[in-house]
């Protein structure tokens, strides 16, 4: 599958399932933020629209498990398809950030930051709506490209195989940015494909 044919399907299973939620308001959780931290075992801080100063975090052996150990704490079922800011901290598998967009159903639009190894500390110090408004002022500014989901994957599934997106800081500011890199998004024939890929095996955010 093209790459082109590859984020548009993605994007369409996004728009039809995240529009189509059923089940009453009262009995959900809206997500609004998320950090994911962790390499085998993955740990999720979170944050909702519905109360920004409930942080709830959690471990999982995957995203997937580590959500539905969320859903058990906070006893509501948690809709995704709204969620505004990922953090990302220490390794990430290429895989994580396309099941939050396939999977998951986020937004387009969700913008993707890098927080470093304690990434999930930055959810319980600083709000939310503060963290998302730095970042979109580090794209509106200049100081890092578009950093939405879509386009994050869309440049580790290009040649280059390289995204950057902006760097938070423990005081909540996005005042530079990181690339993440990725060399086998999709196993040894896809890298065949397109011939010998100079990055290692996983996501090595650094400083620009």
């Amino acid at each position: 599958m093209s790459l082109k044919k590859m984020i548009a399907a993605l994007i369409a299973a996004c728009t039809l399932t995240s529009c189509t939620a059923s089940g009453r308001v009262h009995d959900k959780a809206y997500l609004r933020a998320v950090s994911i931290c962790g390499e085998n075992e993955k740990t999720l801080t979170l944050t909702f629209f519905s109360d920004e100063k409930s942080v709830v975090t959690v471990t999982g052996s995957s995203v997937e498990n580590a959500l539905t150990a969320a859903e058990l704490r906070t006893g509501r079922r948690i809709f995704t398809g709204y969620t505004e800011l990922v953090i990302l901290g220490g390794t990430q598998e290429f895989s994580v950030l396309e099941d939050l967009l396939s999977v998951w159903k986020v937004s387009p639009s969700c913008m993707i930051a890098y927080g470093g190894s304690e990434c999930g500390s930055i959810l319980h110090d600083i709000p939310a709506e503060q963290l998302h408004g730095s970042v979109e002022n580090a794209v509106k500014k200049g100081i890092s490209p578009d950093c939405g989901i879509v386009t994050v994957l869309s440049g580790l599934l290009s040649k280059d195989h390289k995204a950057v997106i902006p760097e938070i800081s423990p005081d909540g500011a996005a005042g530079r940015t990181v690339p993440l890199c990725v060399s086998d998004p999709y196993g040894e024939n896809f890298l065949s494909s397109i011939g010998e890929n100079p990055f290692e095996k996983g996501f090595f955010p650094k400083p620009l």
